[in-house]
């Protein structure tokens, strides 16, 4: 497995972030956004994928110098809502959890003390992160849509 490099992102990624949104699958985009995005994302898709603190903050994985996973918490009252995104060829190689565990711990050093992660039912993926991540998540299914709450625990930051 390919070593990920993971840094705090910045406006200057949109270009490659543009990149990695246009090569993902049809499913893929779905599977995180719920929706369709289109061929090409729109300026104001990726610019929401770049939170900026105090009400968010989205870090990126590089792979030899190349995007191939994004990561990012929002605020959404009093919790914070995570959101995770890897390009296909590079799923199923932890970098998902990998990003994961580095938002968690920027959530714990920003004092932010509940998380909460949404998909569609059909995700595998986000089921068996969350279930490694917080195993005593509180699980609550809405039709189509899946959500876990869980506290935020003090983490160590994965080495990048």
């Amino acid at each position: 497995m390919s070593r990920l490099e993971i840094r705090v992102a910045t406006r200057r990624d949109r270009v490659a972030l543009t990149a990695l949104l246009c090569g993902l699958s049809a499913e893929s985009a779905y599977q995180r956004f719920q929706s369709a995005i289109g061929g090409h994302p729109s300026r104001a898709v990726v610019d929401g994928l770049l939170p900026e603190p105090p009400r968010g903050v989205a870090l990126v994985g590089l792979v030899d110098g190349v995007l191939v996973a994004h990561g990012m918490w929002a605020r959404a009252g009093d919790v914070a809502e995570l959101g995770i995104l890897v390009a296909d060829g590079c799923q199923r190689q932890g970098f998902g959890s990998e990003i994961a565990t580095a938002l968690l711990a920027d959530l714990a050093a920003r004092g932010i003390e509940r998380v909460e992660v949404y998909t569609g039912s059909g995700n595998r993926a986000v089921p068996r992160m969350v279930a490694r991540q917080a195993p005593g998540a509180a699980r609550t299914v809405d039709g189509p849509s899946v959500s876990w709450t869980f506290p935020v625990e003090a983490r160590r930051v994965v080495a990048a």
